[in-house]
Formats: C-alpha cells, sequence, structure tokens
C-alpha cells in the first residue's frame, strides 16, 4: 500500500492493523478513518502526586499522554485502501480465503479493480425491458432471452440477478476452481463478474430481496398468459428460483428440446430448395437458424451435434435447382477446393453469387416496374395469388377468385392500401378520370348543350338519309367514346344506369351510334336535374 510508519502507527489506532480488520472497514469507513488522521491529537500533561501533611504520597502521580500529529494520507494510499477493502470483500462474497498473495495490489488488485468499475457502471444503468412470454414468443424461445435480461438486471448486491437461477445451489470448494495466478477469478468463471454470478451464496442476508426481484420480473412477463398460473403458487413467498425452476419444468422440459432436435435435424436433411420461391441466401440463413436451435437443444438432450463436414453435406443435397453456373459451384465445394467441404460459411460464401432466383428477380423485377402505372399501388407483382392490389369495382371484384379476394381485403386493412383506397374513391369523386383532359371540368352547362346537340345530329345522320329519303354521307362525328366518358365525368355522373327501358333497349343494340345517343340522353337527364 505504500504507507508511510506513521500512516500505519494512526490506522492501527483506528483499528485497521491487519488484512483481516478490513471486515469492519468498507469504502465508507476507510474515507473516514482517513478524515480522522488529519485531526491532530493534542498531548495531555501529567499530573503530580498529591502529598499529605507528614510527606506521604496521598494521590499517585498521572503520566502525561503525549500528542499525536497529524497523518496525511495521499491520494494514491487512499486508493489503495479502497481497492483493497473492497477485494476483502469480494473474496468474502465468493467463499474465497483472502490472502496477502489475493492482497497484493501490484499483482492482482490493480486489474481487479479496473473490471469492478465496469461492474458499477453497469449496475447503474437502465434495468432492460422485461421478454413477455406470448403466442410467438413460447417457454422455449423465452428462456433464452429471460437469461439475458437478467444477466443485464443488477441486484442489491451489485451482482447479476444471474446468480439466483444458477443450476447450483451450493457453491464448489475453492480447491475445485482456483483462483489464478495474478487474477482474482478462476479459470471456469474467466472474469470477476461470471465468478460472481457462479460462487454468489445464496444464504447472505441480502439473498432474498433478490430473490424477491426476480419473481417480479418473472410475474411481469408471464402476466395475461395461460403461463401466470404456474408461478400462482409462489406468489406468497415471491419465490423468484422456484417460480423460475417451475417454469422451466412445466414448459421448456426435456422432451421440448427433444422435439426440437428432432424437428430441426428433419429440416437439415429432408428440406429442399429448387430455386423457385425464395433466394439461396434465405434458404442458407434457415440452415444456420436450424443449427443455433440444434446448438440450445445440446445443453439440454445428450445427442451429437453435426459437424461442419455434415452441415455442408446437408446443403449440397438439398439443393435440387439444375442452374449450369450453382451446379458448377457444387461441384468445386464437394471436390473440397479451398477447404470448403469442411468450412460452411466458406461454402455458403462462394455459392451466393451464383443464386439463380437472385438472377432471375431482377428481370422479373424490371418487368413488374414497368407494367405499374400508378406510385400508390402494388401492383401484381407483389401479389401471391396474382390480384391487383388496387380499387376494384363490383364487377372487377366479382371476378376475383376466393383467395385473391381474401389478399386484397388484407391488403386493403393496411397503411398503404388505405392511402391507395382512399385515393381511388376521391379521384372517382372528383369526376375526371386518368383518361380524361382537365379542362373538361370546367365546362359551363351551355358549352354541355352543344356538346349534346352534336351528339344527337351526329347519330341521326348516321342512321339514315336526308330530308328526301336518299342515302347521303353521314356528317363527320368529331366525338369519340373516350370524349363521350369526358362528357359524363364533367357532369359529375359516377356509375349511374339507364333507368327507362327505352333507354336500356338504345344503349344495348350496339355501334358507336347508340353509345353516343345513349350518353346524350344520360347528360340530357342530368342537367334537368341539375
Amino acid at each position: 500500500m505504500a504507507l508511510p510508519a506513521a500512516a500505519r502507527a494512526r490506522l492501527a489506532a483506528e483499528g485497521l492493523a491487519t488484512v483481516a480488520d478490513f471486515e469492519d472497514f468498507k469504502p465508507d469507513q476507510i474515507k473516514d478513518a482517513i478524515k480522522n488522521l488529519r485531526t491532530p491529537i493534542p498531548a495531555v500533561p501529567g499530573i503530580p502526586p498529591v502529598l499529605n501533611a507528614n510527606g506521604t504520597v496521598a494521590v499517585n502521580a498521572v503520566q502525561a499522554i503525549p500528542g499525536v500529529p497529524a497523518c496525511i494520507i495521499s491520494a494514491r494510499c487512499a486508493l489503495r485502501l479502497k481497492i483493497a477493502s473492497l477485494a476483502f470483500h469480494y473474496y468474502t462474497d465468493t467463499d474465497r480465503t483472502q490472502t496477502a498473495q489475493h492482497m497484493n495490489y501490484t499483482n492482482v488488485l490493480r486489474g481487479f479493480y479496473v473490471e469492478w468499475e465496469a461492474i458499477e457502471q453497469q449496475s447503474d444503468e437502465d434495468k432492460p425491458s422485461v421478454p413477455a412470454l406470448s403466442r410467438n414468443q413460447t417457454p422455449v424461445r423465452w428462456i433464452e432471452s429471460f437469461k439475458d435480461c437478467l444477466y443485464r438486471t443488477y441486484g442489491v448486491r451489485k451482482c447479476p440477478l444471474s446468480y439466483i437461477i444458477r443450476p447450483e445451489v451450493a457453491v464448489p470448494p475453492e480447491a475445485e476452481h482456483p483462483l489464478q495466478l495474478g487474477l482474482a477469478y478462476s479459470e471456469n468463471a474467466g472474469s470477476v463478474l461470471q465468478e460472481m454470478i457462479n460462487r454468489y451464496s445464496h444464504n447472505h442476508a441480502l439473498y432474498k430481496t433478490d430473490n424477491n426481484m426476480v419473481y417480479s420480473l418473472l410475474d411481469e412477463a408471464t402476466r395475461g398468459t395461460i403461463y401466470a398460473s404456474t408461478i400462482k403458487p409462489y406468489a406468497r413467498t415471491k419465490n423468484g428460483r422456484a417460480a423460475w425452476l417451475a417454469i422451466v419444468g412445466s414448459h421448456a422440459g426435456n422432451d421440448k428440446w427433444e422435439s426440437i432436435q428432432k424437428s430441426q435435424m428433419k429440416f437439415l436433411i429432408n428440406h429442399k430448395w429448387n430455386g423457385r420461391q425464395y433466394g439461396l441466401d434465405k434458404f442458407t440463413n434457415l440452415h444456420r437458424t436450424a443449427f443455433v436451435q440444434l446448438q440450445e437443444a445440446a445443453i439440454h438432450v445428450n445427442f451429437q451435434l453435426p459437424n461442419e463436414h455434415s452441415r455442408v453435406g446437408f446443403l449440397l443435397d438439398n439443393i435440387t435447382n439444375s442452374d449450369a453456373d450453382l451446379r458448377a459451384a457444387l461441384a468445386s465445394i464437394r471436390a473440397n477446393t479451398n477447404g470448403m467441404r469442411d468450412d460452411f460459411e466458406s461454402a455458403v460464401t462462394f455459392m451466393l453469387p451464383v443464386c439463380p432466383y437472385a438472377k432471375h428477380s431482377k428481370g422479373r423485377n424490371n418487368n413488374n416496374n414497368a407494367m405499374i402505372s400508378d406510385a400508390t399501388l402494388l401492383g401484381k407483382g407483389d401479389s401471391k395469388t396474382g390480384v391487383d392490389l388496387r380499387w376494384h369495382t363490383n364487377a372487377e371484384y366479382h371476378k376475383l377468385t376466393k383467395d385473391q379476394r381474401q389478399e386484397l381485403y388484407q391488403w386493403q386493412r393496411t397503411k398503404q392500401g388505405k392511402a391507395a383506397v382512399k385515393a381511388s374513391r376521391e379521384k372517382g369523386k372528383g369526376g375526371a378520370g386518368n383518361d380524361t383532359p382537365k379542362d373538361m371540368n370546367r365546362w359551363s352547362k351551355k358549352q354541355l348543350k352543344a356538346k349534346i346537340a352534336a351528339l344527337q345530329n351526329g347519330n341521326e345522320n348516321k342512321e339514315g338519309g336526308g330530308e328526301d329519303g336518299s342515302s347521303s354521307s353521314p356528317k363527320q362525328v368529331t366525338f369519340t367514346l373516350d370524349d363521350v366518358k369526358g362528357f359524363i365525368s364533367a357532369a359529375a355522373i359516377g356509375k349511374s344506369e339507364l333507368k327507362s327501358e327505352s333507354e336500356k333497349r338504345k344503349a344495348s343494340e350496339g355501334g358507336d351510334g347508340d353509345a353516343y345517343a345513349a350518353a346524350a340522353l344520360h347528360l340530357q337527364k342530368v342537367l334537368k336535374r341539375n
């Protein structure tokens, strides 16, 4: 500690003389002791003896007490004393012997304090959100998320709450996992933080407080789910460890892990990829996910994990696409070029550039983009059933299949679908469509009457000759059916139908002239109504 002799004497007077005395000296007490050393103790003068009249001693003399000068402890020594106090109580909590070798500042405590500062900083951070159990987050998947939550949540002992749910309650003997030379943790732990998780006692006075905190987190995670009843028996005692073991035993036991192991192995061996529905990158990611779940299952169930050679073999055997470039890449991997036959990631990296799905999807995407005329609509390219994702008229909707109607309904409930439908309806209410000239909406009623007259004259000339009954060439009609649609839109006619039988008959007889006449009748009715 580099303490001068005077400082050692004063600390001994305060009660800190040996390593064992740190049991009563935590950092706050060290601070108070150093503060006391700065104050000098004045000398007490002696008292001479009191004599009787005959010269005998009536009261013995009192010896003088010498004064104690002030002692200033340097900041370096004060820091080392504080670190020694922290290390002493750390060894006590982890059931380690506080020897002079373990308390050596230069060799051990300097590195210990670096990790301890990081632990204190992490313990002061905001607590993470608790993962909740749900239909998609089943207990088997939720367990690892909750463990991670406890690892990042610190209790009142400045230790992650993971020590509450560790597999073994009893702390192993010190001889079984001795401290490494020059370090404050064992090889089995690998860090000060993990040493605390592995060896903090469940008999400590503050263990119950941390155990109650674990129960509160479990209650929050299971609230409103069918799993809440599993931890209900432990609500009165707030026994977090017992509630955790109940959930794991009931909903994530070995039988669940065996089921996962069988299903994932079945996927690796039998699931084929032909390159039609999704790309090779997704297929390889599925293989990675399956292997990760097998690794998790291997912790709970005893079985042989596939090695790298087997993983590559499963991947190659299940690729059935006949693309020439891809088959050539597979042949190179089978020939163990650059060791790829025994390296899953290298094999995947070599295959991905020749993925046939990626090559062909570029062309499909370009064609789809060219076919879409409205940026607010998705078009058929993004549809699973081939339905055009847009607003449909009644007639168009009745032509759709049941699956297409269902997909259209689901799309219309999305944010993008609602916006597109609203825009289509507003466009319909506004009058003119995409093919209608903009100036048609500004026609006056007088202009519309002139247009109607021209339509009627054009229809009469098309049906027959002149007044003498002779055949004559009809007058040229300058309006097309698209123009008629524009007239109707300008008059605020949406999807009107012919009311009278005569109108229906004229409109159904066919021919462009009848279409003109039907449009004129519609427009006349609109003008009379307005």
